[in-house]
């Protein structure tokens, strides 16, 4: 008689941590990819910083300009992380890999948990590799211990709910050159914000976008909390008058949002 075979599941927690430890492994191996996320967002601070910082200040403070481009272009390298991650999950479902990781005796949750959770931290590296440009720059914080600490748990937090919906993206565009078209139009809608200019400068329709943006209500509680932030006009949207409850609270919604779709994509594409 043949005795049963018995299959042992890791749990969520376990699994998630092994994929973390293997696309950790991966950033290891190509410190390209962290070159990749960072090279837009140092090209726009460059560019905006010190080429047009100037005029964009008004001709007269152009190192202030800087400081408060700091914090925007700090969401940028978050957000363009958002396309790194799509592009992961596409290379690991076309290869193959993805089948085999479904096979893993692991819950369903943990392949994208430990991705999100990979990209979180290799995003941190990045974070402060551009902090350290702003310095450079010019930038300061000048905030509480606390007030810092807090806008650490913002950036951080943003980019893993940005990490689960660059998920959700990867597995639900299988086409490669379909992604990369996309690519531009989430670097357009990331640029449709506050990172550059404030939105009392645009005309009323384009102001109340931006501010409505979850982009801008990110950027606008960074500045409030290290210390550079701008006054806020008495009419623009209760995202820019209350930017961290804001920012908080449209961070979870992407998580709410993206999490279950991107298990039920990442579990169900072939």
């Amino acid at each position: 008689m043949t005795a049963p075979t018995v299959t042992r599941t890791v749990s969520s927690a376990a699994g998630a941590w092994i994929l973390f430890l293997r696309v950790a492994a991966t950033y290891r191996n190509s410190p390209g990819l962290l070159a990749v996320t960072l090279a837009a967002p140092l090209g726009m601070m460059l560019l905006f910083g010190f080429v047009f910082g100037g005029a964009l200040a008004g001709g007269s403070d152009a190192p202030a300009y800087r400081s408060y481009l700091t914090p925007g272009v700090l969401v940028l390298v978050a957000a363009m992380g958002l396309v790194v991650t799509a592009s992961t999950v596409n290379a690991d479902l076309r290869s193959g890999l993805t089948d085999r990781l479904r096979a893993l005796p692991v819950p369903p949750v943990a392949v994208p948990a430990g991705l999100a959770l990979a990209e979180t931290v290799t995003g941190a590296a990045a974070l402060v590799a551009m902090a350290a440009v702003g310095f450079l720059a010019g930038w300061r914080v000048d905030a509480t211990p606390a007030d810092v600490a807090l806008a650490v748990l913002l950036l951080l937090a943003f980019r893993f709910a940005l990490a689960w919906l660059g998920i959700v993206l990867g597995a639900s565009i299988r086409d490669e050159q379909m992604l990369q078209q996309v690519a531009p139009l989430i670097f357009g809608a990331v640029m449709f914000s506050n990172v550059f200019v404030p939105t009392e400068t645009m005309p009323a329709v384009v102001a109340t976008i931006a501010e409505w943006n979850p982009v801008s209500a990110v950027v606008a509680a960074l500045r409030q909390l290290f210390g550079s932030g701008t006054t806020v006009a008495a009419d623009a949207a209760w995202p820019m008058q209350h930017p961290v409850v804001a920012a908080f609270a449209w961070t979870a919604v992407i998580v709410a949002v993206s999490v279950p779709v991107a298990v039920r994509r990442y579990a169900s594409s072939r």
